[in-house]
């Protein structure tokens, strides 16, 4: 192992139940054995449905900007694109799940957060810190996100609308039914803004609904989803054509059969995923932007390049099965699962010929390149108790289709001499499959690779986590040696971007939570809680001096430090979250025209609500102290940002 730069020790907030009961049965999926929130020997954060109801933020994406050891790279408001980041791994290198069926794209990570839920459907999120491809796969490169939807408990619908600055207009609509063996909800909602600024505006509309049923000890579930995002894309991938625009649908669907015993359990799962991507590099549209005029793209007396022949279409679809089986005996608990998963693009500008022409419905473009690849995988673990100590020991090996055969070994080890302390310690090796993006995209300055490997990883955690009388800590220490990891690069300020094999980028971290509940709130001024937690990181690569421009892998968070805290008082709740982001690499700033480093930033959000019976009134301020950032060099963020809502439930 490579020696990196000496760290420094802090706080790191974690998210954690409420009682020391709770986080003993609060089951979370940090491993093919599934554990309580106490007993996993993994670092894993849970947000809850009520901090999820009650934060400051209106998506997924703006939620995650406030938990530690995640980045989430915004790009704009509502998580119009967010590029998640776990560990200081890249938006490439995490893996996002909806009730345990994976989201990924092999198109592109930007699309991983194109979730077909409203944050009002979810019943909380698991956040797995560190290589997981011993329980996932590809992808879980470094760190996992789980979102798990909420089941219908009564008949009830749901209304819900908020607007705000800039003409944002946030709706929801939402539908439970619940039966003698049965439940099920649907929902859906529309968002739009007019943007803060030119070229920001989006629309958003989403659909979801979920069903399960109980057929004696058969338990059969089914979800699908629809989410339709179109945005305008201001410098987004490039300064030199600002007026870029993008649009995202995508559908989904999975069936789930589980089968229980006393001593045995089996769960089936089929599941498909397809998104359509249409990215505009000069944004098509009336008399703002470009129209298109005998074979090129005009803006009053501006012409885009006669290279820019037409807008580029992407269209990826994955679809997979799952066998998952798991027996307790007298010698520990036994997982073994098998998947296969068939991945799929059909694009004007990434693969290899087709052969055939695909039309595009309502465009002018068609598909005439695309790319196949099929995985296989076979894994098992292995989970012994013995009193206070716990071992696991899990192996996945992998096939593709393209990139060949991978063993994926885990050991994990947990020690718990009282009910309230918990030493654990895991090592795992994770691997990630190159997009097609990575391998095949060409436009501009732009140029994928064909020749890429797969990213390899060697994970090692060590941490410690306690509770009692109300208080909740964890301390994590993490080393990520990567291999064969891959970067966009640039040789000079004129050079193309380069996709790459960089030889070995090494991560380091120390993550350290602290959170103390308050059990009788109007004693301790209304509060309800309040937690603070810190994280650092570092990276080192040998290459690192011989890159004069890296992309992705070098631009991570550095320091961060989120506080959040809750008081209460009879009907009213006030939150209040705030975080500070200090992200290590530089960009070009297009304005000053010289290369720079990226800017600390303090952000704070707000939200004051009010619940009487079914109906809560509520105001919410995201970024109070108006700072002006970028998560994404040259993609300025919105500054101050107020609205106000309402919701109310019929039973």
């Amino acid at each position: 192992m490579k020696k990196l730069l000496p760290l420094s020790l802090g706080l790191m907030l974690s998210f954690a139940a409420k009682a020391q009961t709770v986080l003993d049965t609060v089951i979370v999926s940090g491993a093919k054995v599934e554990q309580s929130l106490l007993n996993s020997n993994r670092n894993v954060q849970v947000i809850s449905a009520e901090e999820i109801a009650k934060a400051p933020a209106n998506s997924v994406a703006e939620l995650l900007d406030f938990a530690m050891g995640v980045d989430a790279r915004q790009r704009g408001i509502y998580g119009t694109q967010t590029d998640l980041s776990i560990r200081g791994g890249s938006f490439e290198q995490v893996l996002v799940l909806l009730n345990g069926v994976r989201l990924s794209d092999p198109q592109t990570g930007h699309h991983l957060m194109n979730l077909p839920v409203a944050k009002s459907d979810i019943e909380r999120i698991e956040i797995l810190m560190g290589g997981g491809s011993y329980i996932f796969g590809a992808n879980a490169f470094s760190g996992a996100i789980n979102i798990i939807t909420k089941d219908a408990e009564q008949n009830s619908t749901s209304v819900s609308v908020d607007a705000g600055q800039y003409g944002t207009v946030l709706s929801n609509v939402q539908q439970n039914m619940v039966g003698e063996n049965w439940q099920a909800s649907v929902s859906g909602s529309y968002n739009r803004s007019e943007g803060f600024k030119r070229n920001t505006d989006f629309e958003h509309a989403n659909f979801s609904g979920q069903a399960s049923t109980q057929r004696g000890n058969d338990l059969y579930k089914i979800q699908a989803g629809y989410t339709d995002q179109a945005f305008g894309a201001q410098d987004f991938y490039s300064t030199a054509f600002p007026d870029q625009f993008e649009r995202t649908r995508t559908l989904f669907g999975s069936f789930n059969w589980q089968s229980e015993s006393e001593k045995s359990r089996w769960n089936r799962e089929l599941y498909w995923r397809r998104n359509w991507d249409e990215f505009q590099l000069f944004r098509e549209e009336g008399d703002d932007f470009y129209n298109f005029q005998n074979g090129l793209f005009i803006a009053g007396n501006d012409t885009a390049p006669t290279w820019y022949a037409g807008h580029n279409y992407h269209r990826s679809d994955v679809a997979g099965a799952k066998l998952d089986y798991e027996l307790e005996s007298n010698l520990g608990t036994t997982a073994i699962s098998g998947e296969f998963r068939h991945e799929q693009v059909r694009s004007n500008n990434l693969g290899d010929s087709l052969g055939e022409t695909i039309a595009i419905r309502d465009s002018r473009g068609s598909y005439y390149l695309g790319a196949d690849r099929q995985n296989y995988s076979l894994a098992a673990q292995h989970l012994m108790q013995f009193n206070s100590l716990s071992l696991s020991a899990a192996l996945q090996a992998n096939y593709n289709s393209d990139f060949g055969f991978g063993w994926y070994p885990a050991l994990n080890a947990g020690f718990r001499p009282h009910k309230a302390h918990k030493f654990y310690a895991s090592f795992n090796r994770s691997f990630r499959f190159p997009s097609y993006t990575d391998l095949y995209y060409s436009l501009g300055n732009a140029k994928g690779s064909i020749n890429l490997q797969e990213e390899e990883s060697y994970n090692y955690e060590a941490g410690y986590r306690f509770y009692g009388s109300g208080w909740y800590a964890n301390f994590s220490a993490f080393y990520r040696n990567g291999i064969n990891i891959i970067d966009w690069t640039q040789a000079c300020d004129s050079c193309d971007l380069i996709a790459g094999n960089n030889s070995e980028v090494n991560m380091a971290g120390i993550e350290l939570s602290l959170r103390k509940v308050f059990d009788k709130p109007q004693q301790s001024l209304l509060f309800e809680y309040a937690e603070i937690g810190y994280s650092y990181m570092e990276s080192e690569s040998p290459s690192a001096d011989e890159v004069y421009n890296s992309l992705y892998v070098f631009d991570h968070l550095r320091h961060k430090i989120n506080f959040r805290t809750a008081q209460s008082y009879k009907n009213w709740s006030l939150n209040y979250y705030l975080s500070y982001q200090e992200r290590n690499g530089e960009y070009f700033d297009s304005q000053l025209g010289r290369v720079k480093d990226y800017d600390p930033v303090l952000l704070l959000n707000l939200s004051l609500q009010y619940q009487w019976k079914d109906l809560q009134i509520r105001a919410q301020v995201q970024n109070l102290l108006n700072q002006r950032y970028y998560d994404r060099g040259n993609v300025e963020m919105p500054g101050i940002w107020a609205q106000i809502g309402a919701s109310y439930q019929f039973r």
